[in-house]
């Protein structure tokens, strides 16, 4: 384990994997789709305010392909997920893109409230479908206000493969998942499933991390709960030169080595796990931090080194030693991923670090190094930095990415269409 200093990793692995068999197959671009039904699925799972679900990079990057489908005279059905909803929530119903449709991109598709699961209704889509023009784009309900989605149930794959002539893929995103519209679905549709374009460059650029990367390879791990990234730890401590961990993740760390994280949260269940990795010579924790007193309104912050940290005291961020040995290890690296924010970033003091991270990858990727990022939480950081444009890569996966280095890009949306 370091706290500021670089000690190269032993055992560091590649993986050797046959691209062939892991690239899942393309959408034809030549193919004759005029009065096709094509079931499209993407991941519009994104944040909802008051107005009505937000934009971001997972609308944006659906546009070009959704577009082209439809000039080319296909029928597109929608197929997505937002939140995880226990019933049929009004929050959480597909009817709330419409505005945002309508307004950012020039897009009215037909919404279709009826449940795919029940016959009554899905006879009905099926004459509403059909009787629409080419060209039309029409959005489901929430695939998850179906119990059966999450269970991957037969029966109601076999309810979507009626409205559909092939299925596209377009969900990196959803991947990790296998669910009926990710993973059971496409194998009805068997050599009329595809990937689409964006599903191709997300697992075009991700396998760049498992095939021979260019050293010294670091990763950076931000995030909340330690317990369900150990697999992907494990697998990323033998990949990597360095891992450096930070936000909340790294309190369970710190209390294995000894420290006492004051009134901070940490991840209960993963302090065994995190005691057994705590062995690695390539794991890098923070050295200092900047706390905050519980309690506190003003939010004011302050930086202590992680063995004064006080018991009303509360981890916030990274601190500026920790940050500025952090940024000099990043400047050396050739390939660099980043997943997770590495302090509170709701709260703009405490999103120092992760804005830094932001700018030191981003300057240094597109040349010196290959600098990939991704999550949720890491790509809001990212937009506010404007360094968009400055990665190689930015995933719109969060899971999904973590869980494509951990299985050598065998997932199960994947997987299903496979050559």
């Amino acid at each position: 384990m370091g706290l500021f200093h670089a000690s190269r990793g032993n055992g560091i692995a590649c993986c050797e994997r046959d691209e062939k068999e892991m690239t899942p197959r393309p959408f034809p671009k030549a193919k004759k789709i005029n009065g096709t039904r094509i079931l499209l699925r993407v991941d519009w799972n994104v944040p909802i305010s008051k107005r009505g679900p937000e934009d971001s990079l997972k609308l944006e990057r659906t546009m070009p392909f959704l577009q082209e489908l439809s000039k080319r005279g296909a029928k597109i059905i929608l197929l997505t997920h937002l939140g995880r909803p226990k019933k049929r929530e009004a929050a959480l119903s597909t009817k709330r893109f419409l505005p945002l449709l309508k307004e950012r991109y020039e897009i009215e598709p037909i919404y279709h409230k009826e449940s795919v699961g029940s016959a009554r209704d899905r006879a009905k889509l099926l004459k509403q479908i059909g009787a629409s023009e080419p060209g039309s784009i029409h959005l489901l309900e929430n695939v998850r206000f179906d119990v059966g989605e999450e269970k991957g149930t037969k029966v109601l794959a076999k309810a979507y493969a009626e409205l559909g002539d092939l299925y596209v893929n377009n969900a990196f995103a959803a991947c990790h998942r296998a669910h009926v519209s990710v993973a059971v679905l496409p194998k009805l549709f068997q050599s009329e499933a595809f990937a689409g374009p964006q599903l191709i460059e997300e697992v075009k650029e991700l396998s760049k991390l498992l095939d021979k990367p260019k050293r010294p390879f670091i990763a950076v791990i931000g995030g909340k709960k330690l317990s369900t990234k150990i697999p992907v730890l494990k697998k990323l401590f033998s990949l990597c030169d360095a891992v450096l961990i930070g936000g909340a993740m790294a309190s369970p760390f710190l209390e294995a080595a000894g420290y006492k994280v004051g009134a901070s949260y940490s991840d209960a269940s993963a302090k065994a796990d995190a005691k057994r990795l705590l062995k690695k010579r390539n794991l890098f924790l923070p050295g200092d931090v900047m706390v905050m007193k519980k309690g506190s309104r003003m939010h004011k912050l302050e930086a202590t080194s992680v063995g004064q940290i006080g018991s009303t005291q509360s981890i916030r961020d990274v601190g500026p030693a920790t940050l500025a040995a952090w940024g000099a290890l990043l400047g050396r690296a050739k390939t660099i991923l980043w997943n997770g924010p590495i302090g509170i970033t709701e709260q703009k003091a405490s999103g120092f670090g992760s804005r830094f991270i932001a700018r030191v990858i981003g300057a240094h990727a597109k040349g010196p190094a290959l600098g990939i990022a991704g999550g949720g939480d890491t790509i809001p950081v990212i937009q506010d930095t404007q360094t968009l444009e400055w990665f190689d890569f930015v995933s719109t996966g969060g899971g999904a990415i973590l869980e494509f280095i951990e299985k050598d890009g065998k997932l199960p949306g994947l997987i299903a269409l496979k050559r």
